[in-house]
């Protein structure tokens, strides 16, 4: 168990803290004494599988998190103007530029356009569905059919995109925001 003594007082730490838990709660948790929890953040001790697991379920994680060596540090990733998987509707341009699913949950981040005064209307999505709009120029309707709102340039909306919703320009002025669309299971 020598091996990982170092990544696993450091990823105690980490793993602790985000969980917001102090050494004691954590210790109280995973059912052993503070000065053993103590003495592994520090990089000491010899823990046996059993509390390797104990400190694993008392964090919520898995034990691979807790054992092997945290991640190089990554330069961020960008993604050129213009770039990103093109999304196209009636009259809705898009580019994905990032997303994420982890544990139930998706994140899916567009730079969002819309180019004609005609509606995009879209069917509901799976329950726990929202979509956020941060709205940089131009001005739209928005949200659940029957339930709208309008938005100008430096507003923010988010709404419940679990029932049919639509988006329309408002005028002639060019419509950009950055759309952001979060999935949560039941």
């Amino acid at each position: 168990m020598s091996e990982v003594r170092k990544p696993l007082a450091e990823n105690l730490r980490r793993v602790r803290r985000q969980n917001g838990l102090s050494v004691v709660e954590l210790a109280r948790r995973a059912d052993m004494s503070r000065a053993t929890l103590t003495q592994l953040e520090a990089g000491g001790g010899n823990p046996t599988l059993d509390t390797l697991y104990a400190l694993a379920t008392a964090l919520d994680t898995g034990l691979a998190e807790l054992i092997t060596e945290p991640d190089a540090l990554v330069p961020p990733r960008v993604v050129p103007h213009g770039e990103g998987t093109r999304v196209v509707g009636e009259s809705v341009e898009a580019w994905l530029l990032h997303t994420t699913a982890d544990r139930g949950s998706s994140t899916e981040i567009y730079d969002f356009q819309l180019h004609s005064a005609a509606a995009q209307h879209s069917p509901g999505h799976p329950r726990g569905t929202h979509e956020h709009l941060h709205l940089h120029s131009g001005r739209i309707r928005l949200g659940p059919v029957g339930a709208t709102a309008e938005i100008g340039p430096g507003d923010f909306a988010t709404f419940d995109a679990s029932r049919d919703h639509l988006y329309q320009r408002i005028g002639n002025q060019r419509v950009r925001g950055l759309l952001v669309i979060t999935r949560t299971q039941p």
